[in-house]
Order: structure tokens, then C-alpha cells, then sequence
């Protein structure tokens, strides 16, 4: 990591520490307090929105990214700056409509608009500057909105999403890095400090939790990075690596809950990471759980960003079935044993 890397990532954690110091006191003064009910995970009111925290060090962190480059490269250095503009544009409008749900001042179908709309512009404004064409478009603008809402759907337990944006953060700071897209990394890198910045305020008993207004911005952060990726020609493998498990966990669920007729608008409590904490795992081994093997999948398409893909690199691809399998499985293994161990008792 060069010392620009470094700086980055250090100010990004630096200023969200900084933010949610500030924040934090605000937010519970104003009643922003997430009040436990029957599908929480957890049992004492606790400040919600404190996403915003993380917001703030993402925007500190890229925009010295975009006066450093200015600075080096003068004139030539303003072009490289649609990227992160657009980044940071698109984040901070997906996190106010997250505040407005925090808020509880926007209705679903009203949030669900905005997240469209915002999706549609900002995939088309990539296809302005790219080749893609209006079919691309349409599949980013879906890929978009199911991606934050799936992000929305995991932040359930203590620092989940949190270390999740870390490792996803750095895998694709370390993509860049190796593609040689600088921006990309820096971008990245940003998002990967200032989860960290946030992480110990939303591990153990947590002091805050991302709200929707995390969740959302945090989303949206990772869909533009991704979408960026795939346009500059990363394979499809890398750039879902760390996703993996949170698209899996998110779509097995809601198979599931349509195939028993139940009401899928409905909050729950069945998502996988969230049995896996019922069946007796604290918040933070579940997130530790989760973190590995979202590292592991990341390391298992090493092969494929070295050498696209390719005949030799599928096998690594298989592996991830048996991870998927690993996770999924684990609530009722861990179960059968309780269920055991009382019968032996």
C-alpha cells in the first residue's frame, strides 16, 4: 500500500470516528433510536442512521483523493473526476432516502421510486461514457435496486454489514490496484476506512447502528464501484466475489418465503445470518463467520482476475457451491446439536 493508499484509508477512518462522535449524541437528542421489537435481534433502543457517520468519511476521503490527483497531475487530473463525483453523488442521495425511512417520513412505494429513478440515471449517465448500450442500462438499473435493498435486508446484526463493507472495500481497492485503475482503488478504499472508522461503534453492545441511512448509502456505494468494474472490463466472478453470500442469503430467503405463501412485504427474522444467531452465535460471531467467508470467496477469484475466464480457472468457481452449502446448512446443524444436547441432558 503507497502512502496515497494509506492516507485514504486512515482519513476515511478518521473522520467517520470523528463524525459519529457528533452524530451519534444528535441523533438520539432528536429520538432517531431504533426501539426493539419482536423480529429484532436485539434488546436495548439504539441510535439508528448512524450511517451518516460513515457518509461523511467517504466524502473527507474522496474528495482528498480528487484534489490529490488534481494536484499531481494538474489539468489532466480533471478528467478522472466524473468517477468519484458520480460516487459520491450517488451515495449520499441513495442515504437520504435511507434518512427519510430512519426519519419515518417516506412511504415505501415513494423510497422504492427514488431508489429506481436514482438507478436509472445513474446507469445512464455510465452508458454515456461507455458502450453500453440501453439493454445495460435497464439490467444496472435492476441490478442497483436489488443490490442496496439486499444490503438493507442483512444489516440486522451487530457490525454484519459493517466488517462486510471492509472486506468488500479492500477486495476491490486491491481489483483496482492490480487492473491499474487508481481511481478505483481510492474510491474503494475510502469505503473500506470508513467502515472501519464505524466498525467498533456497532460491534459487542452496540452504540449505533447504520439505519438505513448506512445501509442504503453503503449499497449504493458498492453498485457504483461494481458497475464501474464490469465497464472497464473486470470479469463477473471478481466482482461479485464478496457478494456472494448476501445475494444468496437474500434470494434463498425469499424463495423460500414465497414457496410457503407467506406475505414477503412482511418483516421477518429468516434470513440464514439471522438463525445462525438465533441457533446460539453472538452478533459478532455470526459477522466474523460471514467476514471469512466472504474473504475466502474473494481469494477463490484470485485465479479468475489473473487470468479471465478461462477453462482452468472454473474449478476455483466450484468451491463457492460448497461455502454457499457450508453457510446455508449451518443453522440446522447447529440446531440438530441443541436439539441433542438437551436430549442427552
Amino acid at each position: 500500500m503507497d502512502l496515497q493508499s494509506l492516507v485514504i484509508f486512515v482519513v476515511a477512518a478518521v473522520v467517520t470516528t470523528v463524525s459519529a462522535l457528533i452524530a451519534f449524541p444528535l441523533l438520539r437528542r432528536a429520538g432517531v433510536v431504533d426501539v426493539p421489537s419482536h423480529r429484532s435481534s436485539h434488546t436495548k433502543a439504539t441510535v439508528r442512521g448512524g450511517g451518516v457517520a460513515i457518509g461523511c468519511g467517504i466524502t473527507v476521503a474522496t474528495v482528498l483523493a480528487m484534489v490529490w490527483n488534481v494536484t499531481e497531475h494538474g489539468v489532466f487530473g480533471l478528467g478522472s473526476l466524473m468517477l468519484p463525483v458520480g460516487f459520491l453523488v450517488l451515495t449520499w442521495c441513495y442515504s437520504a432516502i435511507g434518512m427519510s425511512d430512519d426519519l419515518d417520513s417516506l412511504q415505501p412505494v415513494g423510497r422504492l421510486l427514488g431508489q429506481v429513478i436514482l438507478a436509472v440515471v445513474f446507469s445512464a449517465c455510465i452508458a454515456l461514457f461507455s458502450t453500453q448500450g440501453i439493454a445495460h442500462v435497464l439490467v444496472f438499473a435492476v441490478i442497483g435496486v436489488m443490490l442496496v435493498n439486499a444490503v438493507n435486508f442483512v444489516d440486522g446484526l451487530n457490525g454484519y454489514v459493517t466488517s462486510w463493507s471492509i472486506v468488500t472495500g479492500a477486495w476491490f481497492a486491491f481489483v483496482g490496484y492490480y487492473i491499474d485503475e487508481n481511481d478505483l482503488a481510492l474510491l474503494s478504499l475510502a469505503l473500506a476506512g470508513a467502515a472501519a472508522g464505524f466498525l467498533p461503534f456497532n460491534l459487542g453492545r452496540a452504540k449505533a447502528f447504520l439505519g438505513d441511512t448506512g445501509s442504503y448509502g453503503i449499497g449504493a456505494a458498492v453498485f457504483a464501484t461494481a458497475v464501474w468494474m464490469f465497464v472497464i472490463g473486470v470479469p463477473i466472478v471478481v466482482i461479485i466475489a464478496p457478494m456472494i453470500f448476501i445475494l444468496f442469503d437474500v434470494g434463498l430467503t425469499l424463495v423460500l418465503r414465497l414457496f410457503k405463501g407467506e406475505n414477503i412485504l412482511l418483516p421477518h427474522r429468516q434470513h440464514i445470518y439471522q438463525r445462525i444467531q438465533q441457533a446460539g452465535w453472538s452478533h459478532g460471531s455470526v459477522s466474523l463467520f460471514h467476514g471469512s467467508l466472504s474473504v475466502l470467496a474473494c481469494i477463490l477469484a484470485v485465479p479468475t482476475l489473473i487470468a479471465g475466464n478461462t477453462a482452468a480457472t472454473y474449478p476455483s468457481h466450484v468451491y463457492w457451491a460448497g461455502l454457499l452449502a457450508l453457510y446455508a446448512l449451518l443453522p440446522m446443524w447447529l440446531n440438530r446439536r441443541e436439539t441433542a444436547k438437551a436430549v442427552n441432558a
